[in-house]
């Protein structure tokens, strides 16, 4: 009874929660490098909507009185500032013709994404490795784990990245090829075919995203720098309990989407004008970014505990 109290998803929610906010140090770590990628993000921001803004007559009497046509009028006639929507579409789509993205900001906005992925990628090698010691708020154990880690970090993520877009073609795009959605008798069957595609793909990428996870908390807990022993490991655990991780994925998903939907909501739009609202918005911006850091790293906490009780 003791094993599976342990393993409950509740227990190893705060177990992940708590071990975080151990490795405070990097936390704020990680902040601070987010906000300097976001600076070197602003400049092509700022220089392509200066760009293209500028020379309108009726650009600040439109974005000054709130008109609500503003911005579909801004993306359909100006996409070089954040790439053609229909490159967009075509990247999503398995399209390898996107050079429409390169342009303005949208070529500056995927490269730093791309970014993000490879500095998340290289950290969460070192919170692996803190959730195995006894010292997890070592900032320098910290950096010395991460680099130790790194590329054997990168792998995984390079196999969670393959193994998403191969769910992506394969369980959603694929099929769409069965079947011709106008032939359907009632739109609801086509919807729900759709429907069943997303769901089939959003499983299949939760199970390939929990798998890296427990290879990452394995490689941590062993100090092997192997990532296909450490796969192996985490790929028996989640397919010996699917359902489990599946729930810490979904759990860890609502902890981090869950106050990202409510700043989105209820934050109000700086007016251009009150600094002290803009300093609000700034900082209710970086506190949201600092949560969504935490959850990404309890939730490897919460599997790295998972790891270590007995399985049943």
């Amino acid at each position: 009874m003791s094993a599976i109290r342990r393993d409950g998803l509740p227990i190893l929610t705060a177990r992940g929660l708590v071990s975080a906010a151990s490795t405070w140090k990097a936390l704020l770590l990680l902040l601070a490098v987010n906000a300097l990628l976001a600076l070197a993000l602003a400049r092509p921001a700022a220089f392509s909507l200066h760009e293209t803004l500028d020379p309108l007559p009726n650009a600040f009497p439109l974005v000054k009185g709130g008109e609500t046509t503003f911005t579909e009028h801004f993306f359909r006639s100006h996409p070089d500032v954040f790439g053609s929507s229909r490159s967009w579409a075509k990247l999503a789509g398995g399209d390898g013709n996107v050079s429409g993205l390169v342009r303005g900001f949208g070529g500056s906005l995927l490269f730093l994404g791309l970014t993000n992925a490879v500095v998340a990628s290289i950290f969460a090698g070192g919170f692996a490795a803190r959730f195995a010691s006894d010292s997890t708020a070592d900032l320098g154990g910290f950096l010395a784990d991460a680099a130790r880690f790194a590329p054997s970090s990168l792998t995984l993520s390079l196999v969670s990245a393959a193994g998403i877009g191969g769910a992506w073609w394969g369980l959603f795009l694929a099929p769409t090829k069965l079947y011709e959605a106008s032939e359907l008798s009632f739109e609801w069957e086509a919807v729900g075919l759709a429907l069943l595609r997303l769901s089939a793909f959003l499983v299949a990428a939760g199970l390939v995203r929990m798998t890296v996870l427990a290879a990452r908390a394995a490689m941590g807990a062993s100090g092997r720098l192997n990532p296909l022993l450490a796969l192996a490991t985490g790929a028996g655990r989640v397919v010996a309990h699917p359902v489990k991780a599946l729930s810490l994925e979904v759990s860890f998903g609502v902890l981090g989407l869950g106050p990202l939907v409510l700043w989105g909501l209820f934050v109000p739009v700086w007016d251009g004008a009150d600094l002290w609202m803009l300093a609000l918005v700034i900082l209710s911006q970086q506190l949201l970014v600092l949560w969504r850091i935490a959850v990404r790293a309890s939730q490897l906490g919460a599997v790295a505990a998972w790891l270590k009780t007995p399985p049943v």
